[in-house]
């Protein structure tokens, strides 16, 4: 029997919170399609879980939504009343110049603040609570690109989380974060989204998947299917070959 997490219902989301939807959506880049005709629903409030094959396109995915790669289709957030909310968003792990002058406390001003990071930092306590919660203040002076990659991970999605969005989007935030790190990050990201705000996850732990999200996108190459994660699951199981990966264990 599967554990399941609590997650906020229709009367407990944000007032911020959008509606994502998909609309024979299609990505095509140096001729290779990368999306076809993708047509899908996140609800407002939802933990949605975005998986498949390595290439498949879940990556093309999140960053579709956010302008980052062109499309063909419609992809809109219908946020609630007139007003725009704001959105996170933690890329697919990258590479940091470790030679790069940039200091942990330097970007994180940087997300936050309006003035430049040379000019004398005074006290923030939205940064400085922050950085406590993700347990990075002990190398808040470290050059970012000097940090393990499990630091650098809590980095960024600290800096996500900075402007309170009312949505995130997740580009595989735990590869390469040690068991303490990812239950922590697991740990905050379940707070955020029970106060009713929606996440969008690209995630290849199928048990984390299957712990926190409500929903999941199998993703290869278009939409394959959507469903509860036992459903996707037993999916992914009985199609292994045809969808280019191995069965899940």
């Amino acid at each position: 029997m599967n554990v399941r997490l609590n997650h906020p219902d229709a009367s407990q989301l944000a007032a911020g919170s959008p509606l994502i939807s998909f609309d024979k959506v299609s990505v095509t880049i140096n001729q290779s399609r990368l999306l076809d005709n993708v047509n899908l629903d996140i609800p407002p409030g939802c933990w949605m879980g975005v998986v498949g094959p390595n290439g498949g396109g879940k990556s093309t995915l999140v960053k579709a939504i956010l302008g980052l790669v062109p499309h063909k289709g419609l992809i809109s957030l219908n946020w609630p009343g007139s007003k725009k909310g704001n959105i996170g968003y933690v890329p697919q792990l990258a590479p940091f110049d470790p030679t790069l002058p940039i200091t942990v406390l330097d970007y994180l001003r940087m997300v936050l603040e309006d003035w430049p990071v040379w000019l004398r930092y005074k006290r923030n306590n939205r940064i400085a609570e922050m950085m406590a919660q993700f347990e990075i203040t002990e190398f808040s002076d470290k050059r970012i690109g000097t940090l393990s990659t499990g630091e650098r991970q809590r980095v960024l999605v600290c800096g996500a989380l900075l402007n309170k969005p009312d949505v995130l989007f997740l580009d595989e935030p735990l590869a390469g974060v040690d068991k303490h790190g990812q239950q922590l990050l697991l740990s905050i990201l379940q707070a955020y989204h029970q106060q009713g705000h929606t996440i969008v996850m690209v995630e290849h732990h199928w048990h984390i998947v299957e712990h926190y999200c409500q929903r999941a996108a199998l993703i290869d190459g278009t939409l394959v299917d959507v469903g509860d994660p036992d459903t996707i699951f037993e999916v992914v199981q009985k199609n292994a070959a045809s969808l280019s990966f191995p069965p899940v264990k």
